[in-house]
């Protein structure tokens, strides 16, 4: 059964009855507009504050697409939360580039974003939104029953999933777990030991408040799977946020995920690859949900959006590409390219890999199911930042059903966003692995690379994995999948280095380079300005 946040839209505007004002704040959204929720509803309806947590992933208020959004002051179809996600993570990377002219996109591309940022001022509402609608759960759901206190362990996680955002994203954040009161800025140390005992609290607990052992919650909801991933992936970048690496712990960690009932999706379907089935719509059914811990649930006729993975199929493809290659949705906006170091990590003979329209057929050509190019009319290089053609398109993401099922809408997509997925614990295995052993994979770290090569039909038989080959590793595997920005930080790749550059990073064609400060972004000024906050360093 599926957890059906999908039809919250009404139960969403009970969330008890807030007494939010519709200014801007902090960790109390005060740019919730009060108008929406309905004092007259019962302040305790806890299925509707329970669905709207995870839906705050997916949806941006109350009447879909749009029309009665849940932040004041912002434009809506900016506050999607895996778009600006997506935006901050790709489009700042070697992955990804956007032709559009839209305010924050062109900063985005060139690495020259500041503290009016509309997108990151957006996606940091948007998160503290998700952190208080957490709170209100918590203050209101006091009931010992078991199931209560299964959900309660959840939320404890979403909570702790969305703080970890505004951590890895904004650095110093606020921070509070309750509604009411002011909150206290707390810098990434702090924020990391919290985000480290609540996971393992309702993770590795046996009574009382902790979570539902891996895969026998719902579909939809996490699980103790998904706080030992988030944890091993908090591990992991634990260096970055603290100083202090935990390359043990990560590795632990990971480990016990690859120990649980998650398994990688290996078994083809339909004429897809086991890759292609983890992003397509029928994703909840077609095996892919064996290896997603954490799906962002979609469906076209209920969870009806601008952002979420309609974003992500519509903007990388356009009307030249879905004639030769359906995607599923009439959605076609040509707006996000690959940029040439992203392709290079699976292409070395460009020569045989021009003018293929079928991305599985540039997949099978170059030997790796992951990479799902479309080169047809384009090319190799960003030469023209405007033009969708220039560049290759990558379609990891498709909307149409691989059992050939009808989908729910012709236009909004039913792919669930895969947020944490098993295939990321083979990744922080063996990098942390290398990482304690001198910068190579033992024979166990090479195994779990060589599991996730060999459901891409990558070639086989390596005998070693330097750390440089699993932050490629990395690039091939995750994709698109809003996590690439962390990976080059990680691994000295992204602000104040020299040694590796993308085309137009920082604005310049080729060997460009940005300020190491922003590998973390602002703070929105109207937050500073607003809550007393001190901004992070060099804006």
């Amino acid at each position: 059964m599926k957890f059906y946040v999908k039809n919250i839209i009404g139960a969403a505007a009970v969330l008890s009855a807030f007494t939010l004002t519709a200014c801007v704040g902090d960790l109390d959204v005060d740019n919730v507009n009060p108008q929406k929720i309905d004092a007259n509803e019962a302040t305790t309806n806890t299925d509707g504050m329970f669905a709207k947590i995870y839906a705050n992933m997916v949806l941006t208020g109350q009447k879909g697409p749009d029309g009665q959004s849940d932040l004041d002051d912002i434009d809506e179809g900016t506050s999607n939360m895996i778009r600006q996600i997506w935006n901050a993570n790709e489009l700042t990377t070697d992955e990804a580039a956007c032709i559009w002219g839209d305010a924050g996109i062109p900063e985005f591309n060139h690495n020259t974003w500041n503290d009016e940022h509309p997108m990151m001022r957006a996606l940091y509402y948007r998160l503290n939104f998700g952190v208080t609608l957490c709170n209100n759960f918590l203050e209101v759901a006091t009931a010992s029953d078991a199931e209560t206190l299964a959900r309660r362990a959840e939320v404890r996680f979403m909570r702790a999933l969305y703080y970890y955002y505004l951590m890895d994203l904004y650095g110093n954040v606020p921070f509070k777990t309750t509604v009411a009161g002011a909150a206290q800025q707390v810098d990434r140390t702090t924020l990391s030991a919290f985000l480290e005992s609540e996971l393992k609290a309702i993770g590795d607990g046996t009574t009382g408040e902790v979570m539902k052992d891996p895969k026998t919650n719902t579909y939809g909801r996490a699980d103790k799977a998904a706080a030992w991933l988030l944890l091993a992936r908090l591990y992991l970048n634990s260096e970055v946020y603290t100083g202090v690496a935990k390359w043990t712990e990560a590795r632990t960690y990971a480990d016990k995920v690859l120990g649980s009932a998650y398994k990688l999706c290996t078994t083809p379907a339909y004429g897809y690859t086991p890759f292609q089935l983890l992003f397509m719509g029928d994703n909840d059914t077609n095996g892919a949900q064996d290896e997603v811990l954490l799906p962002a649930l979609h469906d076209g006729e209920l969870t009806q959006t601008w952002g979420g993975c309609l974003f992500i199929i519509a903007s990388t493809t356009n009307g030249d590409i879905t004639a030769s290659y359906p995607t599923g949705t009439s959605e076609v906006w040509g707006g996000n390219h690959a940029r040439r170091q992203f392709v290079d990590k699976f292409v070395k003979d460009y020569d045989a890999v021009a003018g293929i329209a079928d991305a599985t057929v540039f997949a099978q050509t170059v030997k790796d199911d992951r990479a799902l190019f479309v080169s047809e009319g384009r090319t190799p290089n960003i030469t023209d930042e405007g033009d969708f053609k220039s560049g290759y398109a990558y379609v990891k993401f498709l909307a149409k059903h691989a059992d050939g099922s009808d989908v729910h809408h012709m236009q909004f997509v039913d792919t669930d966003f895969p947020m944490l997925r098993r295939a990321e614990a083979n990744l922080i295995y063996a990098e942390a692995d290398a990482r304690l052993n001198g910068g190579n994979c033992t024979a166990a770290g090479l195994a779990k690379i060589q599991e996730l090569r060999n459901r891409a039909e990558a070639y086989s038989g390596m005998s070693s994995f330097s750390l440089d080959e699993i932050e490629e590793e990395w690039s091939r595997e995750f994709a698109y999948e809003g996590m690439r920005r962390m990976t080059l930080v990680r691994f000295n790749k992204y602000g104040g280095q020299h040694n590796y550059s993308w085309e137009w990073m920082n604005g310049i064609k080729a060997n460009g380079s940005f300020e190491g400060y922003r590998n973390v972004f602002p703070l929105p000024s109207s937050a500073v300005m607003a809550d007393n906050l001190k901004q992070n360093p060099g804006y």
